[in-house]
């Protein structure tokens, strides 16, 4: 996913907040500028069907890092969602 990384501390944590809220639901994918990593993964805004920002979130609950290797749209702000400014 776009703007965020993994945090070692937290990865379980992170696997078992992602199952309990995408499993099962439809999804949906925006995608940036910047399409693909230096490992040529695909980078996107993942989104439950109620528009619920999945990326955010993990940032909100402090389960995964910023990752400002990529230039991307909500850079400053997911360094104030991880900061627990917003």
């Amino acid at each position: 996913m776009i703007g965020i990384k993994q945090d070692p501390h937290n990865r379980d944590n992170a696997i078992t907040y992602l199952i309990d809220k995408i499993k099962g639901k439809r999804v949906f994918l925006k995608y940036d500028d910047v399409k693909y990593d230096v490992n040529n993964f695909l980078l996107a805004y993942l989104y439950l069907d109620n528009k619920t920002f999945i990326n955010a979130h993990l940032l909100k609950e402090k389960l995964v890092e910023v990752d400002e290797t990529i230039p991307f749209r909500f850079l400053s702000k997911f360094r104030e969602y991880r900061k627990g400014e917003i």
